[in-house]
């Protein structure tokens, strides 16, 4: 029988109809709507297919879209602060689910070292920051705002926008540095640059048992920092905006006026025994003080000869009339300012990928005046879903921001003198140059506005730009593999000019002097985790291993001159000093390089007995051959007391959990090298 190539194609193509049409309905497509508490569409809750890694969130208005295998999947919807709710599809194509509220938030996940874990199951202390309260207080320094919102974390501010913030986790647990190390993206960083518009949510390692599994670098406890990622539905643009004014106390420091001050002064002499001839000439040598007209070596009269303005001369004859009513110089300095923070945010995606964009503006004026903080930002972070499988994604930051560098840390500072100068001294003499304590008799401060003043054209700039690319694969079905690799490079420049106060009663005849540095920081560090989650009966069981190496550098320079013609801003360059007065300063170069190998296994059966342990192993660039490794371990457990039999009629306890725990965590910050050694 002879062949028919026309109906062999015409058989071929019915064959492959056919089966395509299988493939067709071996997939199914679901929709639905989640709502929750009075029937309010609940936006961003996830929807998972039960037992794979595929999952959409819901759009804006609560609906979702999800391919699910066939008629017998499960669908998963979670969402934070609800309750968890398990859905077969039993044939539908629309499924609408309601959730209802959690009487708590222990089902919250939580980001620790390297993973992640349900609140309830955590057997270390870990404080979770509420980032909505956090947010509440407008500010733009998220290191600052974290004050009151972790137990056992103490914030020290400056007070000065873009100053330094001091966190310190349980107090001083090592000598050299105290900061506790933050991760941010899994990238370490620096709390106080962040925008906090950008924060999905922060965890506080605080006991060994926590931190031991970042090693050397957690022994001042460890800051976790996750930032806001894009969701599948449609985009959504957000606009996060404060405006505000800060004031300063009424009467911070509640200074005396000037006769108050002139019978303090007098009663120190009467009650020490100085004699008449031996006191303080400005107020007289009686036992009442006499406030005098102007300021002079013996208190001057109008019509004194020495009061006359065509002797004046602001290096060796400077008139100044007294101020009888006292000047405030608290609130001299101090000033209503204004606060603002501007955020505006996009984000959306589908089951293909992800992504956030927000760019950000801070400008904070500071109560003292001639301080600010002025901060432009940008952020995109990303994920792409190749297949089921692999996910590749990116966080980037970068920032650039300026202030005048001013610091209140010194006992020379405005702040300090503004209680120390006396109240006699007005703010400028006769001829409108500053007023200032050269005369005898008013102590060595110096006027607290001439300092804030002299500080207006100082600048100091810093541009950052930091983050991290990374890579997962899901294999084998319970194993995850992920790869990480990012850092920072920060790159600073400042310049500062110190004037000739001939006002002060010391320093008065040092020449200007003009200062110019700059310099850069940088680190980089690649992580790579394997990780084992699996759930079998009773027994939840996750492990984890990792290795990561990190090095850090950073390098400065600074160099000065003095004696300037002309204290223009516009003539501050280093080549117009008299050359003579040349200074130099190169900064040695700091390099650390860290070498780790860690380990975690979290255990727990019948949702009662909990068991974690981690091991890091770190080696260090700072010690010598032989002696660069060390160990860390740490072993936690958890009895969650509640879940027990006896426990199921006492109604008033939610939640009842006993844990302890032991860990070990180095140090290296104390052996860093000096930049100077002194023999």
């Amino acid at each position: 029988m002879p062949n028919n190539p026309h109906l062999s194609r015409c058989f071929l193509l019915f064959c492959g109809l056919f089966f395509c049409t299988l493939g067709a309905f071996a997939q199914k497509t679901v929709s639905g709507k989640v709502t929750g508490k009075n029937n309010q569409p609940l936006a961003g809750a996830t929807v998972t297919v039960q037992g794979t890694n595929n999952a959409t969130a819901t759009n804006d208005d609560g609906t979702f879209t999800i391919k699910v295998p066939g008629d017998k999947s499960v669908l998963v919807i979670s969402s934070v602060g609800y309750n968890n709710v398990t859905m077969p599809v039993s044939g539908r194509s629309r499924i609408d689910v309601t959730l209802t509220e959690s009487t708590s938030d222990l089902n919250e996940i939580v980001v620790l070292g390297y993973t992640s874990q349900k609140k309830k199951d955590i057997t270390g202390s870990v404080s979770v920051v509420n980032v909505n309260d956090m947010k509440s207080v407008p500010g733009g320094n998220t290191a600052a705002l974290l004050q009151g919102q972790a137990s056992g974390v103490t914030v020290i501010n400056s007070g000065v926008p873009g100053g330094g913030t001091s966190v310190k986790i349980r107090g001083i647990t090592s000598p050299g540095s105290t900061a506790p190390l933050v991760m941010i993206d899994g990238v370490q960083g620096n709390l106080q640059d962040v925008n906090p518009s950008d924060i999905e949510s922060i965890q506080v390692l605080k006991d060994a048992g926590a931190a031991a599994i970042y090693g050397v670098q957690g022994s001042n406890g460890v800051i976790i920092v996750t930032t806001k990622r894009g969701r599948q539905g449609k985009a959504r643009i957000s606009y996060d905006a404060f405006v505000g004014t800060q004031r300063p106390l009424k009467n911070g420091f509640n200074l005396e006026n000037t006769q108050g001050y002139a019978n303090v002064v007098k009663a120190y002499e009467i009650n020490s025994g100085i004699a008449p001839g031996s006191r303080n000439a400005q107020f007289g040598q009686g036992d009442t003080p006499v406030i005098p007209d102007y300021i002079t070596p013996t208190g001057a009269k109008v019509g004194d000869p020495g009061t006359d303005p065509a002797s004046y001369n602001i290096n060796s004859n400077q008139i100044t009339k007294a101020n009888k009513i006292g000047t405030d110089w608290f609130h001299e300095i101090f000033k209503p300012a204004i606060f603002q923070s501007h955020t505006l945010t996009a984000s959306g995606g589908n089951d293909k990928s992800t992504y956030l964009f927000s760019v950000g503006y801070l400008n904070q004026q500071g109560t003292l005046i001639n301080t600010y903080l002025k901060r432009y930002s940008a952020r995109m972070n990303t994920t792409f879903n190749i297949n089921n499988h692999i996910r590749v994604g990116e966080n980037a930051y970068v920032f650039y921001k300026q202030s005048p560098g001013f610091t209140n840390q010194n006992e020379g500072n405005a702040i300090s003198m503004s209680y120390r100068e006396p109240p006699i001294i007005p703010i400028y003499d006769i001829m409108g140059n500053y007023a200032g304590t050269k005369s005898v008799g008013l102590s060595n401060a110096q006027n607290p506005v001439a300092n804030q003043q002299r500080t207006a054209n100082n600048r100091s700039n810093d541009w950052q730009v930091n983050g991290n690319v990374f890579a997962e694969v899901d294999f084998l079905k319970h194993f995850t593999a992920r790869t990480s690799f990012g850092g920072y490079f920060d790159n600073y420049y400042y310049y500062y000019f110190t004037y000739t106060a001939y006002e002060n009663a010391e320093g008065n005849t040092n020449p200007n002097a003009f200062t110019e540095g700059a310099g850069y920081n940088s680190l980089w560090q690649w992580t790579n985790t394997v990780k084992y989650s699996n759930t079998f009966g009773k027994h939840s069981l996750n492990v984890l291993v990792g290795q990561e190496a990190k090095n850090q550098y950073n390098r400065g320079i600074s160099a000065g001159r003095g004696s300037y013609y002309s204290t223009d801003p516009n003539y501050w360059t280093l080549n117009t000093g008299a050359p003579n007065s040349q200074s130099n300063i190169g900064y040695p170069p700091y390099q650390l390089a860290i070498s780790s190998y860690f380990g975690r296994i979290d255990y727990s059966y019948a949702d009662k007995y909990i068991l974690a342990a981690t091991l890091r192993r770190d080696g260090s660039s700072v010690f010598a051959p032989g002696h660069q490794y060390g160990n860390f371990p740490s072993i936690s457990a958890g009895w969650r007391i509640s879940n027990e039999n006896f426990m199921k009629n006492v109604s008033w306890i939610n939640d009842l959990k006993l844990r302890g725990g032991w860990g070990t965590s180095g140090s290296i910050r104390a052996y860093l090298k000096s930049s100077f050694l002194i023999i």
